[in-house]
């Protein structure tokens, strides 16, 4: 099977009430993170599993409230461009989303310090326990604890998928905006905006100029 497939297979839809998706605890046991603010919750006693302090809900409206400190955000699908340009603004912690053919995607992808591109998953909700998602997923980080906590998570074996990183953030090219993905083989950053190119995840990086 190709890696794509691996990645990406066919799932059946999630049905309705598509947005409430709460994200399975293995995800938090591998990031290894405690969150200062959950701006897309539930609520405490909806059986969601964030570890995070605050937990602001749709009747507080958390695109308009104040964020604080390490966020967790895992957004409401049928609004991600807002979402994301809040993260972006915010500039501190893990988003979760799906990948999708937008500009939305490609600017948090771009300036995101790590991102990973996982096999899509199940989602935890009353309606849709043990149902996976219909759309491939993706994981991205801003700043330096959010990076390393996604970083933990991708190499823990708990799940399948690619590390995104840019060179920039590995300190090892001086072309900004350059990528290197954790896959298979050495790496080699090309000079050129927005090359990629693959290494294995935790091995040496070597960016040629």
């Amino acid at each position: 099977m190709s890696a794509t497939g691996v990645l990406f297979g066919g799932h059946g839809p999630q049905g309705l009430e598509k947005d409430e998706r709460y994200t399975p605890q293995w995800v938090f046991d591998g990031l290894g993170l405690s969150f200062d603010t959950d701006p897309a919750s539930p609520g405490h006693d909806s059986g969601d599993c964030v570890p995070a302090t605050r937990k602001i809900t749709k009747a507080e409206n958390g695109l308009t409230a104040s964020w604080h400190g390490l966020v967790w955000l895992n957004p409401p699908f049928s609004g991600l461009r807002a979402w994301s340009q809040r993260f972006l603004e915010h500039g501190n912690g893990v988003y979760l989303g799906p990948i999708a053919n937008s500009s939305w995607f490609i600017e948090i992808t771009q300036a995101a310090d790590l991102t990973w591109l996982c096999a899509d998953f199940a989602f935890t909700h009353p309606t849709h326990a043990g149902k996976r998602s219909s759309m491939p997923l993706f994981m991205a980080s801003l700043g330096p604890v959010a990076t390393a906590g996604l970083r933990r998570l991708a190499e823990s074996s708990r799940h399948s998928g690619v590390l995104v990183q840019r060179c920039a953030a590995l300190n090892a090219c001086s072309t900004r905006g350059n990528l290197a993905t954790h896959v298979s083989g050495p790496a080699s950053c090309e000079n050129s905006p927005g090359s990629v190119t693959g290494k294995p995840i935790g091995g040496p990086d070597d960016c040629t100029q």
